[in-house]
């Protein structure tokens, strides 16, 4: 499946506030590792910065519904890179930019997105495709079928988050390696000289997210600590940008080979940002998104310790549609923003064991913000204590 005429996106200058938001895209793992024998995962940190395969390196087996063993492999290097040279990442930056590319099988699908595997030459991509009404009668690639069929959202907001992700990636993006899926190129799709949608070219990224069951069930859980760890570190890195991320949830983390990535940017705004909507998902938002007050770094943190108390066996908050979008829901969310002074997540069930590092997290979604847990600085310091104290090396 050839994509049609395609052209490179020129975006607005650090747009990076999407207004009146409510759907955002959920991407789900993007593919396996090979076969290998399950091991303590973390060996000791490799001295060279890029990495390609380390055949000491141990590893951790997954196996589900009869399917055959996945591999993934740990590693405690801050930030891992395969084959990621700069030349590397200037050719894919070219050819996302440039030239043709062919959309192979799906991948996943969200709320507004499709996602499939693409190529260009020697190189793959993941690729997000927005459509609009058109391609139904025009045809074309990433268009869809019956079975594609995509949520009621209005092109215009998916064109904004779209852009919205390709900007604030811009801002993030640096030729060293990153804990943090690279975007290459935001591509204009026609088809008979009309637009019918975009394409966003990104690094693709073989691994599994958080939210899999069966990683969650076979990682020993000190390596589950230091995948918490790591997934502070990633969104430290977006947060001394300046960048809030507002979609924090276990399907926004990656792990892949060995490294936690964040993903989905697609509605992150800047520091300091006053809500106009309720945006993010339900489940994990902070009492300042749904009373739509101002929004900082302490936002994110709310919804790290409610996905990380899920990654330990927790259950998301009960926030049903219909409460988040009331006047009364959001009259009870600006009384626990401003005297609400207990965590509102409770039981960590797995951390049982580590009562420090569960009361850590628990901290971190406490309503008032002058008692949360405020900075991934904080955090990770807090959790080193936590791991020095029961043992276990970060």
């Amino acid at each position: 499946m050839r994509n049609d005429k395609s052209e490179p996106e020129v975006p607005a200058e650090d747009s990076g506030i999407p207004a009146n938001a409510h759907d955002t895209v959920v991407l789900g793992p993007n593919g396996v590792a090979p076969v290998g024998d399950k091991a303590s995962p973390f060996p000791e940190q490799p001295s060279q910065e890029t990495t390609t395969r380390n055949e000491t390196q141990n590893t951790v087996n997954l196996t589900a519904g009869g399917n055959a063993s996945r591999r993934i492999s740990l590693t405690r290097q801050k930030y891992i890179s395969l084959t990621e040279s700069k030349r590397n990442l200037r050719a894919a930056q070219e050819a996302a930019e440039k030239d043709a590319y062919e959309l192979k099988e799906m991948m996943a699908r969200g709320a507004e997105a499709i996602l499939y595997r693409g190529t260009s030459g020697a190189f793959t991509y993941c690729v997000k495709c927005i459509r609009n009404g058109w391609s139904k009668f025009l045809g074309g690639a990433g268009s869809g079928s019956g079975g594609e069929k995509l949520e009621n959202v209005k092109y215009s907001t998916k064109l904004r988050h779209i852009r919205n992700e390709f900007d604030v990636a811009r801002r993030l993006t640096q030729e060293s390696a990153m804990p943090i899926v690279r975007m290459f190129a935001l591509r204009r799709v026609t088809r008979f000289g009309i637009e019918i949608g975009y394409d966003l070219l990104m690094e693709h990224l073989a691994g599994h997210d958080l939210s899999d069951k069966v990683l969650t069930r076979v990682l020993p859980m000190e390596d589950k600590i230091r995948v918490l760890h790591q997934a502070a570190q990633a969104l430290d890195f977006v947060h001394r940008r300046k960048i809030v991320h507002l979609d924090i949830k276990p399907s926004n983390f990656m792990l892949v080979n060995g490294q936690v990535k964040l993903i989905d940017f697609g509605v992150s705004v800047s520091r300091g940002h006053h809500a106009t909507s309720v945006t993010g998902t339900g489940g994990y938002l902070s009492p300042e998104q749904i009373c739509r007050d101002v929004i900082d770094e302490s936002t994110d943190l709310f919804a790290f310790g409610v996905a990380f108390g899920v990654f330990f066996g927790g259950r998301p908050l009960s926030q049903p549609q219909d409460t988040l979008m009331s006047k009364q829901g959001r009259q009870e969310a600006r009384f626990q923003l401003d005297n609400m002074e207990q965590p509102l997540l409770q039981d960590i069930p797995a951390l049982g064991d580590y009562p420090d590092i569960a009361n850590l997290l628990r901290r971190c979604t406490i309503p008032r913000r002058d008692r949360r847990v405020a900075t991934c600085a904080l955090l990770m310091h807090e959790l080193q204590d936590c791991a020095l104290k029961y043992g276990i090396s970060l």
